[in-house]
């Protein structure tokens, strides 16, 4: 009996120490808000109110995992997808047989795919991750906001935006033309160095073999930085995007940023500017055609233990030879952006929010409130109010 219980004792103890070197973890967020969004069109109905998912954070859901594999090493893995818990059927992919399709018709609930790699880490060497990851230049737009929120950070990533009249003759080398292309790319290869001094480093790259002359193609490298409160980051990232039939033209897209903050206590700050270039190339002869840049100013600030007040300042701008965000080609485009908000945190993982921005475009420029160009002269606003949990 007394060498049984000790079996039963020692199985027991292994399973425990084994159940501690390998885990899988499940998380998630859900964000749901009634917003008013105005357009600022007056010579139309331009005001819509409705509820939507991820408004501050992207709805999601993720399963990591982390196994000790001694020596200081471990090996990982992420999968995570986009969630839609509250899109309407529209016919697309996993939203039904698309007969009836109504506002009260559940559309599908997977969104968009996410950050999903393997990878192992050594204490002494660093790590490396392979699989589908955001790109560092992407990164950054979220890094240039202190709250962690999408409204001031991944939001405004006009800056890593590419968009280019070559892209639309090739479809084989068609990345997009509103959007953030190739902030998710589904074959890279990241190597993360172990801290030294408060300092990591970070190189990215993707190589598309399937595309002509290297066309999908990603290389960058970002370093962060972190010494008490103080905190600073900095990133260089280049595209390739296309090449046309005589094989001595093409589009690349060069992103560069660098931020800082501080936690003074009372309230949090961070600054930061991004630039981003489309350039041609002929013969080995730049041709810029466009250069976006994005400066964001944000705040966050502890009230009480319960309640924090947010915002930012973000000033976007594309040059003379741009027509990404801007109507034509002789005059600058600019706009300014503004945003405060406040959040309850009834826990660590639930809280309510609202929050306010407003955008303010010139006669030339046409930004958006998101990544996506807007119209020529409008000042679209939104104001929601909304509750978030993460698990």
């Amino acid at each position: 009996m007394k060498k049984s219980l000790l079996a039963i004792a020692a199985m027991t103890a292994f399973a425990g120490a084994a159940q501690a070197q390998s885990s899988v973890t499940v998380y998630g967020t859900l964000d749901a808000s009634m917003g008013r969004v105005d357009t600022g069109n007056t010579t139309a109905n331009g005001i819509t109110t409705k509820l939507v998912g991820g408004a501050m954070v992207s709805d999601r859901l993720g399963f990591k995992g982390v196994e000790d594999l001694g020596g200081g090493r471990t090996a990982r893995f992420q999968i995570e997808t986009g969630l839609a818990p509250f899109s309407n059927n529209n016919g697309e992919v996993g939203s039904g047989n698309g007969q009836i399709m109504t506002q009260d018709t559940p559309g599908s609930l997977i969104a968009n795919r996410r950050p999903t790699f393997i990878g192992l880490t050594d204490k002494t060497l660093g790590s490396i991750d392979v699989g589908s990851m955001y790109s560092l230049g992407f990164l950054f737009t979220g890094y240039g906001d202190v709250s962690g929120n999408n409204t001031l950070g991944t939001n405004l990533s006009q800056a890593t935006v590419v968009t280019s009249t070559a892209d639309t003759t090739n479809a084989a080398t068609t990345i997009g033309g509103t959007t953030s292309a190739f902030k998710l790319n589904s074959n890279a290869v990241q190597y993360t160095s172990p801290s030294f001094a408060g300092v990591t480093a970070r190189v990215y790259n993707v190589t598309n073999s399937g595309a002509a002359s290297g066309a999908g193609k990603v290389t960058a490298a970002d370093l962060q930085y972190n010494l008490g409160k103080f905190n600073a980051g900095a990133v260089y990232e280049v595209k390739n995007i296309s090449t046309s039939a005589t094989g001595n033209i093409f589009q690349k897209h060069t992103s560069m940023g660098f931020g800082a903050g501080y936690d003074f206590g009372v309230v949090n700050t961070r600054v930061t500017i991004q630039k981003g270039s489309l350039d041609k190339d002929a013969a080995g002869v730049k041709d810029p055609t466009a250069t976006v840049t994005v400066t964001k100013f944000t705040a966050i600030a502890p009230v009480t233990p319960m309640i924090d007040i947010f915002g930012g300042y973000v000033v976007m701008s594309e040059n003379n030879q741009g027509t990404m965000y801007s109507a034509s080609t002789t005059v600058q485009g600019k706009a300014t952006l503004m945003n405060v908000g406040a959040t309850y945190k009834f826990s660590k993982r639930t809280n309510v929010y609202a929050y306010y921005t407003s955008l303010d475009n010139d006669a030339n420029s046409k930004f958006g409130t998101t990544s996506k160009v807007g119209t020529v002269n409008l000042d679209p606003s939104t104001f929601a109010i909304g509750m978030r949990h993460s698990f």
